[in-house]
């Protein structure tokens, strides 16, 4: 309980401090909120702010507040896929799977360009990829354990330097 009356405090004070920028007539006309229910709250009249009143006033105040919304980060690739051959890959197989989904379609080609000229390979048979994932599976499976890695690892680097320009 003692938490709660802090924030109620705090908001309280939070909600003075802007009448101290803004008179109390411009705060009630900016947030759409009554001035007596204002000063009831300021003055501790109320013991508590309904949500929609709380929702009204917080845009207003959170700049002051010096709060902001974090940017959240843009999503890049595909939604998430769930199928049973996807879940009992091993992890290499589906960190290649994800990064080059990331990419766009021409670093996709020179990647499978690429990688066609180091091996000679079938395309993979999973029913969940597409042709191109299963072409890229069947190259990477085919590459000993050594290459498998460094590639991995390159085209991991590649997709993160890629990313980056996408945010």
């Amino acid at each position: 309980m003692n938490d709660d009356m802090k924030n109620k405090d705090d908001i309280a004070k939070d909600v003075e401090n802007c009448t101290k920028v803004f008179t109390l007539s411009e705060f009630s006309r900016e947030t759409g909120i009554r001035i007596e229910l204002l000063r009831r709250f300021i003055s501790r009249q109320t013991r508590q702010m309904r949500n929609e009143a709380w929702e009204k006033i917080y845009p207003s105040i959170k700049e002051l507040l010096g709060e902001s919304d974090p940017q959240l980060p843009r999503r890049v690739g595909p939604p998430y896929r769930r199928h049973q051959e996807l879940v009992e890959m091993i992890s290499d197989q589906k960190v290649l799977l994800d990064v080059f989904n990331c990419l766009s379609s021409s670093m996709q080609q020179e990647l499978l360009r690429n990688w066609g000229e180091k091996v000679q390979a079938q395309p993979s048979a999973y029913t969940s990829l597409n042709a191109e994932e299963n072409k890229l599976m069947g190259l990477f499976l085919a590459m000993d354990t050594e290459q498998r890695d460094e590639e991995l690892l390159q085209l991991v680097k590649k997709g993160r330097e890629y990313i980056s320009t996408l945010r």
